[in-house]
């Protein structure tokens, strides 16, 4: 089948004509999730929002669960994504350099114990109890928004 598939974010536009092919499609994505939400805040302001990296350094996070928090908390906050799959945290992980949990779902399940994290069907979310445990615990509330 052939189709026509624009993807723009921003500045940045791509357009992709043919034949789909549902894993070079699925590639790409993937890619795009990995790297463009540092460059574009969830309202297409390039540069204005802070990269999970900055989040990270500028929290208290230590453990994976805590890194995964401050993730999720970025992911949600500055890339407008209110569920995300656990390999969207390990992906923001290794985009910036970051050594992942070898099992990531443990990682979560820990936190959703807790009440932290919640999830349906594999697409995991922050709970309002999670989000001030990121913003109020792990980072310095005052310099996060």
């Amino acid at each position: 089948m052939t189709s026509e598939i624009e993807i723009k974010i921003g500045p940045v536009a791509l357009t992709c004509r043919g034949d789909v092919d549902a894993a070079q499609l699925d590639g790409v994505l993937q890619s795009l999730r990995r790297s463009l939400p540092e460059l574009v805040s969830p309202d297409g302001v390039v540069g204005s929002a802070p990269g999970v990296q900055e989040l990270l350094r500028r929290s208290s996070a230590k453990t994976h669960a805590d890194k995964a928090g401050v993730v999720a908390y970025w992911l949600e906050a500055h890339c407008g994504r209110t569920e995300w799959r656990s390999g969207d945290i390990v992906d923001a992980l290794a985009a910036v350099g970051e050594d992942a949990p070898r099992n990531i779902t443990d990682t979560l399940n820990q936190k959703r114990d807790k009440g932290l994290f919640v999830v349906h069907d594999r697409r995991w979310k922050l709970t309002d109890e999670g989000r001030g445990w990121v913003k109020y615990a792990l980072l310095d509330k005052g310099d996060i928004e």
